[in-house]
């Protein structure tokens, strides 16, 4: 019998490849919050961007991934 925790992680965990891409979009969010001249809201937003990509591609779970898939 499987174990339901071990089901549940599989269908919410990513790969490799999506690991890259959002450390790729993560860094390129961090680059332009901290080169590109634009206002704080907008670096502010590019901040959020990049922190919750990078996090996301090292923990390998997207919490808005669970959100969707759970409605």
């Amino acid at each position: 019998m499987p174990d339901f925790v071990t089901e549940m992680k599989k269908e919410f965990t990513m790969g490799e490849k999506e690991e890259n891409i959002r450390y790729a979009i993560g860094s390129a969010a961090a680059a332009a919050a901290i080169f590109a001249p634009l206002s704080y809201p907008w670096k502010a937003v590019l901040a959020a961007v990049a922190a919750e990509t990078i996090l996301t591609g090292i923990y390998g779970v997207s919490p808005i991934r669970q959100l969707t898939k759970a409605a």
